[in-house]
């Protein structure tokens, strides 16, 4: 009797080490950055947006035309039509149907299953003399493959970031032009309706700015560094650490934490409520490997593992937990990356005992989450 409960001892206590070797194995595969794959046509500038599990990189420049010339001037041509498709369960890639407008520095948002993409620029060359700068927005239906011509923006411009929320899209920010040289950077706020296809002006931002991030999370807009007013000659700059929320309800913004350094050129992306700060340059021109993730509920601060090397982000986005980016200039060898790198932050249900969906530390994150408040 005893050796048969001996037996079963050994083998509960064999199931309890192999179950924590797995969930070791899980943690070490998603506490990594993985090479999964490479942008099919090699490009930056493309706007991306994700639809069912697969990603959208639209238009762009091929990085054959971003060399410089004489007298510090891009190759060109600037823009691009072409869109692939990135399936990020079989971690293949498929060719769909070319945008009908050429552009560089587009945005891209999803609503109801529709990519709409606004703005942007084409050229023959980057001379601002030369640029087109793009008012237009075109549609896209992933399940027809067709593109649609939907009502102009407001105003063209360029450099600005998009949000979602309660089904509309916010365009914050940009630049509205070019004078004197110097990028015209605005504190607009223009709000697109797709169910109307119709336009209204949103309340301004309290900071005019080129903003690097801006992402949604709890159905407020936050808007996350950039290049601020008025511009510095012959520099890009001020460059800007603050954080502003906005709340599309009642039609509010206020200042939040600032970022924990200065840092520019990076990459945004949200994973279970958090917002993801990946890449980019410092304040002394040093490139960054590290990613900071903002908790908006806590104002707190938390990080990651770094990158496998140093890069500045041609696109990031989040699917089913796992954070993508796509591309980048590489900041170690100073070349233009195609790569695709992905890290798992873990966030996805598992089948637990009882068949209870879970997720991995999910229980006690979620017992800290309150509702949003002003």
């Amino acid at each position: 009797m005893s050796s048969v409960l001996t037996s079963k001892k050994t083998i509960v206590i064999s199931v309890v080490v192999f179950i924590f070797l797995l969930m070791q194995m899980e943690a070490f595969a998603r506490n990594n950055w993985e090479r999964i794959t490479e942008i099919p046509t090699k490009r930056n500038g493309f706007a991306m947006a994700v639809v069912d599990n697969e990603i959208y990189l639209i238009g762009g420049t091929l990085f054959e035309n971003l060399k410089w010339k004489p007298g510090k001037i891009w190759k060109g041509p600037y823009g691009l039509s072409t869109v692939e498709v990135y399936d990020s369960q079989t971690n293949t890639w498929q060719r769909v149907a070319d945008m009908p407008t050429l552009r560089h520095g587009a945005k891209a948002a999803v609503v109801n299953g529709i990519i709409y993409v606004f703005g942007g620029y084409n050229g023959k060359d980057n001379q601002g003399v030369n640029r087109r700068f793009l008012d237009i927005v075109e549609a896209y239906d992933p399940q027809t493959d067709t593109w649609v011509r939907k009502q102009d923006m407001p105003v063209s411009r360029f450099n600005f970031e998009l949000g979602v929320a309660a089904g509309r899209i916010y365009l914050i920010g940009g630049s509205t032009g070019l004078g004197q040289g110097h990028e015209q950077r605005t504190d607009r706020v223009d709000i697109y309706d797709p169910a109307t296809d119709t336009w209204m002006a949103g309340r301004k931002m309290p900071t005019r700015r080129d903003p690097i991030g801006v992402e949604v999370v709890g159905n407020r807009i936050y808007v996350i560094g950039g290049y601020g007013w008025p511009q510095i000659p012959n520099n890009p700059g001020p460059f800007l650490t603050s954080i502003e929320e906005y709340n599309p309800i009642t039609n509010h913004w206020r200042q939040k934490n600032d970022m924990l350094a200065l840092r520019t050129s990076f990459g945004t992306v949200v994973a279970k409520d958090d917002i993801y700060i990946i890449g980019g340059v410092d304040e002394f021109h040093k490139y960054l490997a590290t990613v900071d993730v903002y908790h908006p509920q806590t104002q707190a601060w938390s990080d990651i593992p770094t990158m496998s090397t140093p890069l500045l982000p041609y696109g990031a986005v989040a699917v089913n937990g796992k954070i993508y980016v796509l591309g980048g200039y590489d900041g170690e060898s100073g070349e233009f990356s195609p790569d695709v790198v992905v890290f798992d932050t873990g966030f996805r249900a598992v089948e637990a005992v009882g068949k209870l969906p879970v997720r991995w530390g999910a229980l006690k994150v979620e017992s800290q989450r309150q509702p949003y408040r002003d």
